[in-house]
């Protein structure tokens, strides 16, 4: 998913949308919808999942019953644990807290306990894990009429004013990057390989690094599987350096971009800023692989002035009393950074370059022109390349960690800077997509088609373009299969329940009910005594005529039961089995 720390505007995304979440290995159908619509959803869910386990619980204990009943070992804890069925709790503790004790000396008591503290256990667990199953991120699909992608102007003015609107990108990357999270850095292989030392003394080195991006890292919905493997390393390069010079009082160290004065050259000077900053050139086409991409960064550090002594080539120091005190000044003729890069996209076992993300290159990926257009803009150079230039004076750890024009050599290096500024490109191609809908206002290409890759020449968005999701802690996403599946589950053991203890032989189990046994008593005019005792009316009482311990009525299915004149709540337990 996206690493973003920008807040998504409500503008840019839909909810109530169904779409295609992308995951891991694949996608899921879903639909997005406001966090506290999917909190309330998840509690309804929750009673959704007690009704179902309810209601399967009632049929076990109907189909028990019945059986008991057929075979007439009724007991009196079976009326009980009917009349509870709704709560296994309470059916639980009638087992456990009976009125009468030689209740434990029955077997079938322990069974019996056993079954229904696992049913409860169930019911818990289920009513606690089921229900947030419907619930499998925090993405939505974008709105396509939020997608801006500038095209690169041509006037420097233009490029002047995209570049301000495309720094808070570099920004966030950069700020994600220092603050990154174990889980984030492990995304990103990065190791130093000493090389020897150069003819004046000083070591050479080499910085490797690797990272790879999937489509669900961008968020496509269609191909979350589309993987984008980058592998680069930088150099310690010495032979690029034309001339250095001090005759105006000040070092200035010309270099020959990669080595070619016919390509450009690049003085490095005190004047460049106070703290070290940082230039980045995209280098001409290498023989290799495709994909294959050269690119170099030129730090300018030479004279600027440090309390502490630095020992990393880019950084190393001579002796020399400056301002505020410092006792150190980086020295001349420092190494620039001369760095490859190899970007491969992999589909389906298949690789390609940048240019060929198509049904030809790649069997099976359909990726539209306008987001084949898109990809190319941002990430057809290495991403580093362009983080770093957006970044100006922040590219460089060792100068956001400078006061004013005085920094700490001994804890910079070229390893700590390249670092920071590679997984700072990594969350950069991870968040390609998503900051396509946060530019600002003004940005270029904003309501001006011509300008926007993502607009044709109608003023319409091109199709596929806004094939992807953002993230958002406002937003929820649900798994359509789970929302559907459970209402419907709990529907089905509700109309289960109801036709099985209506229309279905197990309609018996229902004369266990205390309305049914209640109604049975008021037939034959029992009344409920001071002493918590049933006696009928039907009798005068023992003074005007003494009554038969047991004395038949006529009942309503013509079988004559026996009735005393105080019919005592409890009896013994019977010793037979349930």
């Amino acid at each position: 998913m996206g690493i973003s720390t920008a807040p998504q505007l409500r503008e840019t995304y839909l909810i109530w949308k169904r779409f295609e979440m992308p995951i891991e290995g694949g996608t899921r159908d879903a639909i997005a919808v406001k966090s506290y619509v999917a909190n309330q959803l998840n509690s309804a869910y929750t009673l959704m999942m007690t009704s179902m386990v309810m209601n399967l619980w009632c049929i076990l204990f109907a189909l028990a019953f019945y059986y008991m009943l057929e075979r007439k070992k009724h007991h009196q804890i079976s009326t009980s644990l009917w009349n509870k069925r709704a709560s296994l709790s309470d059916s639980l503790l009638e087992m456990l807290q009976p009125s009468d004790k030689s209740h434990w000396k029955q077997w079938w008591v322990y069974p019996v306990v056993f079954i229904i503290l696992f049913c409860w256990i169930a019911q818990t667990a289920l009513s606690i894990i089921v229900p947030p199953y419907i619930i499998i991120g925090n993405a939505a699909p974008v709105n396509p009429a939020a997608v801006l992608a500038p095209r690169v102007p041509q006037p420097l003015a233009e490029l002047a004013r995209l570049s301000s609107a495309e720094a808070p990108m570099a920004l966030r990357a950069a700020g994600s990057a220092q603050v990154a999270s174990a889980n984030t850095e492990s995304k990103v292989y990065f190791g130093a390989t000493p090389l020897g030392t150069h003819s004046n003394g000083d070591p050479i080195s080499r910085v490797d690094y690797r990272y790879t991006v999937t489509g669900t890292d961008m968020g496509l919905q269609n191909y979350p599987t589309l993987r984008l493997e980058v592998v680069g390393a930088c150099t310690t390069e010495y032979n690029w350096l034309l001339n250095s010079s001090n005759a105006n009082g000040y070092t200035n160290d010309t270099y020959a971009r990669f080595g070619d004065p016919r390509i450009g050259v690049t003085s490095l000077n005190l004047f460049d800023g106070p703290a070290p900053v940082a230039f980045f050139y995209n280098g001409p086409k290498p023989n290799g692989p495709p994909g294959n991409m050269t690119w170099a960064a030129f730090i300018s550090s030479v004279d600027r002035l440090s309390y502490t002594a630095g020992s990393d080539p880019i950084y190393a120091t001579g002796d020399n009393a400056g301002l505020g005190g410092t006792r150190h000044a980086v020295r001349p003729r420092r190494p620039v950074l001369s760095c490859w890069q190899t970007d491969t996209w992999w589909y389906d076992g298949r690789s390609s370059t940048i240019l060929g993300l198509n049904s030809t290159a790649l069997p099976g990926l359909d990726l539209s022109p306008g987001m084949q257009l898109i990809l190319a803009r941002y990430l057809g150079t290495p991403r580093i390349v362009s983080i770093g230039r957006l970044l100006g004076l922040s590219a460089l750890l060792s100068s956001t960690t400078s006061i004013g024009n005085i920094f700490d050599a001994e804890s910079s290096s070229a390893f700590s800077d390249l670092r920071r500024l590679v997984l700072a490109a990594y969350i950069a191609t991870t968040n390609t997509l998503t900051d396509l809908t946060l530019y600002p206002d003004d940005a270029p290409g904003r309501g001006n088609g011509a300008a926007n890759l993502a607009i044709d020449e109608s003023g319409n968005v091109k199709p596929g373009v806004a094939e992807f999701v953002v993230w958002s802690p406002d937003i929820t996403t649900l798994s359509v299969k789970a929302i559907i599946i459970i209402p419907v589950l709990s529907i089905v053991f509700w109309l289960l329940a109801l036709g099985l203890l209506r229309w279905s032989p197990l309609k018996s189990v229902n004369a266990l009910d205390a309305t049914v046994l209640q109604q049975e008593l008021d037939k034959h005019g029992a009344q409920l005594s001071k002493k918590g005792t049933w006696a009928s009316s039907m009798y005068r009482g023992p003074r005007d005529v003494e009554a038969p311990e047991q004395a038949p009525l006529e009942g309503a299915s013509g079988v004559k039961p026996l009735v005393t004149n105080e019919v005592k709540e409890t009896s013994k337990t019977s010793r037979e089995e349930p």
